[in-house]
């Protein structure tokens, strides 16, 4: 009778159907544990905050205890007591802080399945102004700390077999000039080194069902960016400066940090199986300059019928 093309395409269609897992699967994080860095501001939070609603226990990570101790309270507002968050005080640049955010974890809550690392910081100077220390600290923090995240999570997923997911939070800075003016030299670079090593873990980890990703929104609208902090150490006419040539290239409004931090609980969720080694591009169409000239264009007469 020869292959009979369409039987085995009515097997195949019957079997998508079968292994088809629910949308509602997909899309959760129900009973999952995770951790998120930089959690006690802007993006991280609303990152936590995502993962706490789609039903995860959460560990949020900040540099000091008082952003605890501030963050913790209008968490529980929201509903997420104790037995759903816990605040660990960590600098991600320090390996034995690492070690303890896992444990933490892994105390408190019995797994690790979600790590989100969005821990970063940033300044403000030209690449001929910049301290050769400046450029150290914002590469230790931002490529350092998201290198030990993932060493010691994946060292924790692979000893209990857990197939998790990384997904560490980088910028379009890494190949878009941010500001268009220049500014960011150590910001940038580290934020390329997050993507590097994103791949290079990726390539090592899928063996282990381990999925590692990167997140690269734009401007976002955050306490920092909002109060100009990344400018804050320069001579007052300066941060004028600064600010007025920043919202030329923002144009007409920062991105809302949620935009990106759904895209990151999305990175965690059964949706992105099928993903490792990918940097996602979340900056509300930034890359391609369609933020930057939509104002002109909104401004354009109709055209008379």
């Amino acid at each position: 009778m020869g292959y009979d093309v369409n039987a085995a395409n009515i097997a195949m269609l019957k079997g998508y159907v079968n292994a088809a897992r629910p949308m509602e699967e997909m899309f959760s994080v129900k009973d999952k544990v995770a951790v998120v860095t930089g959690a006690t501001s802007g993006l991280g939070f609303n990152i936590a905050l995502r993962l706490l609603q789609g039903g995860a226990k959460v560990v949020i990570a900040g540099s000091s205890q008082a952003k605890g101790d501030y963050t913790l309270p209008i968490l529980e507002e929201a509903g997420f007591g104790p037995d759903r968050v816990v605040f660990c005080r960590t600098n991600v640049a320090e390996e034995a802080d690492m070690e303890q955010l896992i444990k933490t974890a892994d105390e408190t809550f019995g797994s690790l399945d979600i790590f989100v690392n969005s821990a970063a910081v940033w300044s403000y100077a030209h690449i001929y102004d910049l301290p050769a220390d400046e450029f150290r600290r914002v590469l230790d923090v931002n490529v350092s700390g998201a290198f030990l995240g993932i060493k010691h999570v994946s060292r924790y997923m692979i000893e209990h077999e857990i197939e998790g997911k990384i997904t560490l939070i980088s910028s379009n800075a890494a190949w878009l000039p941010y500001p268009v003016f220049g500014g960011y030299p150590h910001y940038a670079s580290s934020k390329g080194g997050v993507n590097a090593l994103a791949i290079e873990a990726a390539k090592e980890l899928k063996r282990f069902g381990i999925m590692v990703n990167v997140v690269a929104p734009g401007g976002m609208v955050t306490a920092g960016a909002s109060t100009n902090m990344c400018a804050k150490e320069l001579p007052e006419e300066k941060q004028d400066e600064f600010y007025e040539e920043l919202m030329v290239w923002q144009s007409d409004a920062q991105q809302p940090v949620d935009t990106v931090a759904i895209v990151a609980y999305a990175m965690s969720t059964p949706m992105s199986d099928g993903m490792t080694g990918e940097v996602v591009t979340a900056d509300w169409g930034m890359s391609h300059n369609i933020v930057k000239f939509q104002p002109a264009i909104d401004q354009y007469p109709e055209e008379a019928e």
